[in-house]
């Protein structure tokens, strides 16, 4: 059974069978694609960075302040893409380690939090304030290792 056939029966809905084929989209990479995320094709550790690197770019608990004006539709149409896709690959890559299950967790959770965040900012920002300085270290480690 292939890859596409194999997400097709657990009932994630199409898939496609043409990223299997394709390599990853970042410089010197010769990895094969495993998901795409903003239209380009990424294997599994390009797309937990990519993730990662944005994640962190929208979350507004991270930033003391905010002077440049942000586009609430595309952050949150990013978490959305970013969330499904972690979602997704969970379920349909085999041969996934723990560390990469976990990373995928992590990154559903945070997304999930960042959707609380931004549907009610202020009430989000100052409870989670304490949070977040610990929540962002967990990242940074993670991502480290």
């Amino acid at each position: 059974m292939t890859w596409g056939e194999c997400a097709e029966s657990r009932g994630v809905g199409p898939v496609d069978t043409k990223l299997a084929e394709r390599n990853c989209c970042e410089s010197a990479c010769d990895s094969a694609a495993a998901v795409s995320l903003d239209q380009q094709a990424l294997c599994l550790n390009h797309f937990l960075l990519r993730c990662y690197t944005k994640l962190e770019a929208v979350d507004p608990r991270g930033q003391k302040s905010r002077e440049e004006r942000v586009d609430l539709a595309s952050m949150r149409a990013f978490i959305e893409e970013c969330s499904h896709k972690a979602l997704e690959v969970s379920l349909q890559l085999e041969n996934l380690t723990n560390l990469e299950r976990a990373r995928l967790l992590d990154i559903l959770l945070w997304a999930s939090e960042l959707f609380l965040v931004l549907r009610a900012p202020r009430v989000a920002l100052e409870e989670t304030s304490v949070f977040s300085g610990t929540h962002r270290a967990k990242h940074a480690a993670s991502r480290r290792s």
